[in-house]
């Protein structure tokens, strides 16, 4: 089987480190799309570095492996740093993360053109529009923490494993 995985929020708790940095920083809420600028610009090479796993998704990435090809598809860019795509794949590689091959600059249709494009079985992604486009495409989808209807939800890397090895 052919899985591709989405990284922030589904491999990473991105949005947690946000937060922390937003704590550290004292800002409430980044409040236009300018600010928002700003602060990735600043501070998404440290937030990358400093990532966090979700439970058990080395070890579940790992054993999907044995008998899968994963594929990482990501919206992450060189747009707030040119460093990013150097990062992120630096952190999988650091990390000994099982990818065949890592794909940079895949938003919503743009996920959905590729995973077609990889003829994949499996789309895993905390975000229910990018769901949503790979199902239009007649992929299989596995919402990440997260609740849409229907799309098929999973909470953890352990339901994954138990999905995919039925």
């Amino acid at each position: 089987m052919r899985i591709a995985i989405d990284f922030d929020d589904t491999v990473v708790r991105t949005s947690d480190k946000v937060k922390e940095y937003l704590n550290k920083y004292n800002i409430k809420e980044l409040k236009n799309v300018d600010e928002k600028y700003k602060f990735y610009k600043k501070h998404i090479d440290d937030i990358t570095k400093n990532l966090e796993f979700f439970d058990d998704v080395v070890d579940a990435l790992n054993k999907l492996s044995l008998n899968n090809e994963l594929y990482l598809v990501t919206a992450r860019s060189n747009y707030y740093s040119e460093n990013l795509e150097y990062l992120t794949t630096k952190f999988i590689k650091d990390n000994n993360l099982p990818f065949k091959e890592i794909y940079f600059e895949c938003f919503e249709s743009g996920k959905a053109d590729k995973c077609e494009e990889l003829n994949i079985d499996l789309f895993i992604d905390d975000y229910y529009v990018n769901c949503v486009e790979v199902s239009k495409k007649g992929i299989d989808t596995l919402l990440f923490k997260n609740e849409y209807d229907n799309l098929k939800t999973v909470n953890s890397w352990q339901d994954i494993l138990k999905y995919v090895e039925g």
